[in-house]
């Protein structure tokens, strides 16, 4: 830090000091300050794309939706392969609504780098959101072409499987996920999801109670667990996870459980 001030110093017009400064804070949590050092770097170099990238960063950071999409499509304007500036793109267009835009970006990021398999998955996610659900699929499967071993996209593809009704498809898609991580308490959770749609109660206690062995503070994975035990007729059973999932989550809502 002191180096880079002493350059701004010896040339206030150095726009590279001022923007390494700017970093500089902006790396040690001082934002006010790093925000003053890359406006001064854009006065004086307005084509520096990295300088409104941070901006961009720190007004999405602070919530400001409207100023981080302007940083963030000026630093495209300069730099139009920054994937990280395209795919931020498309995080603040999500956020606001914008899903048709959303698609557009995290699609840019796959364009620049195919093998981008964050912006697949998120690209996934915005596609069930729509609607889209075989199209969400496609970009799952494309995603284990890239990443075989990535766990969390099994678990994605699962759930779009999941919410098309077909069951037997997310099963052996979890299952995958579980030869990769063994432990991931989501997955037998998702599980338990599909054998209560298929009223298989016995092996949704079971799911749901390997999901609450790995995360004892499963809230829904109580909650769950008491509704299975509720159709198997266990009402003792089902009323001490009902119990239990209320003490970890008092936000879960009364009327959703079954009467006991």
């Amino acid at each position: 830090m002191v180096e880079f001030s002493k350059a701004i110093q010896l040339e206030p017009r150095y726009a590279e000091a001022h923007f390494n400064l700017g970093r500089t804070y902006f790396g040690r949590g001082m934002i006010n300050a790093a925000l003053i050092q890359f406006e001064k770097t854009i006065d004086l170099d307005t084509s520096h794309a990295e300088a409104h990238y941070y901006l961009g960063l720190i007004y999405h950071g602070r919530g400001n939706l409207k100023e981080a999409v302007k940083a963030y499509r000026k630093t495209i304007q300069r730099d139009p392969l920054h994937i990280q500036a395209h795919y931020n793109l498309a995080v603040a267009y999500e956020a606001s609504g914008d899903m048709e835009r959303t698609v557009s970006q995290l699609k840019n990021c796959i364009e620049i780098n195919p093998r981008f398999t964050m912006a697949r998955n998120r690209l996934g996610l915005v596609l069930q959101k729509m609607g889209r659900l075989d199209d969400a699929v496609t970009q799952y499967q494309a995603s284990i072409q890239v990443n075989p071993n990535n766990v969390e996209t099994y678990n994605l593809l699962g759930g779009v499987y999941f919410q098309m009704g077909r069951f037997d498809e997310a099963l052996s898609t979890w299952e995958k996920a579980l030869k990769i991580e063994p432990s991931y308490p989501e997955v037998f959770f998702n599980m338990g999801l599909v054998h209560m749609k298929t009223e298989s109660w016995d092996e949704a206690v079971a799911a749901f109670k390997k999901a609450i062995a790995l995360k004892p503070d499963f809230a829904l994975a109580h909650l769950n667990l008491g509704k299975a035990y509720y159709m198997k007729d266990m009402k003792e059973e089902a009323n001490q996870e009902w119990n239990r999932a209320r003490q970890i989550d008092p936000r879960l809502r009364l009327e959703k459980l079954p009467e006991s």
